[in-house]
């Protein structure tokens, strides 16, 4: 088989990897862009490009003093999900068919005079062999009509991830591309992708340290 033919075949095979480990898309290989940094807080924020996409994705990594069991409980603690998610003005849960698989209702708030976004997400969490929990996110946006109160949010994908370290550290992140639907002004969507992250990690490090979310044990869970 000709060199060129043998070369063709496996660019075309890395590139179909990598559109499977980027969530479909091969536009998700573009690199990340470090936004903001709070050494205090040691929190950091990162965006990258999206393809069509008027939203670049974000991700916020931080580490909390905190077993991985207590961020399991927050998240399953939806009365105070408006407390820490940022400008998430409510949150409701639809439907729980089981311990580790919820559809949730959530309106973000957006400045006057923007019209605030609504989605349905459908969030499932795993634990793997390293007892690292994975939170995914999946958008549903077809779950219920339209209120004409809102602009659906077209689509979203992401993911929590809590992953124990020494000393009773777990490193968080938190990983989201969306498409908030209609259009936004430039200024907003740059605030979004940085603000979002960055204040619901520092709300989520006061939170989650709280005595109600220790202590915790879940069947799901090692």
């Amino acid at each position: 088989m000709p060199l060129t033919t043998i070369y063709c075949r496996k660019m075309l095979t890395s590139m179909f990897a990598a559109a499977l480990l980027g969530g479909g898309s091969i536009a998700y290989a573009n690199e990340w862009t470090l936004e903001k940094e709070d050494v205090e807080r040691d929190i950091r924020v990162y965006t990258r490009t999206v393809e069509n996409s008027p939203l670049k994705e974000f991700k916020g990594v931080t580490q909390i003093t905190a077993p991985t069991s207590a961020f399991v409980a927050l998240l399953r603690d939806p009365d105070v999900a408006t407390e820490w998610m940022h400008q998430v003005g409510k949150f409701e849960v639809i439907e729980s068919p089981s311990m580790t698989d919820n559809l949730v209702y959530t309106v973000n708030e957006t400045p006057w005079p923007v019209t605030d976004r609504d989605a349905y997400i459908r969030s499932v969490m795993s634990q793997d062999e390293s007892k690292v929990v994975t939170v995914t996110l999946t958008g549903v946006p077809e779950f219920r009509p339209v209120n004409e109160d809102f602009v659906r949010m077209a689509s979203l994908k992401g993911f929590w991830k809590f992953s124990p370290q020494e000393n009773g550290i777990t490193e968080v992140t938190y990983q989201v591309h969306a498409n908030p639907g209609g259009s936004l002004p430039d200024w907003l969507v740059n605030g979004i992708v940085v603000d979002t992250p960055y204040n619901t990690l520092k709300n989520l490090q006061v939170k989650v340290v709280e005595e109600r979310y220790q202590n915790q044990s879940f069947d799901f869970m090692k």
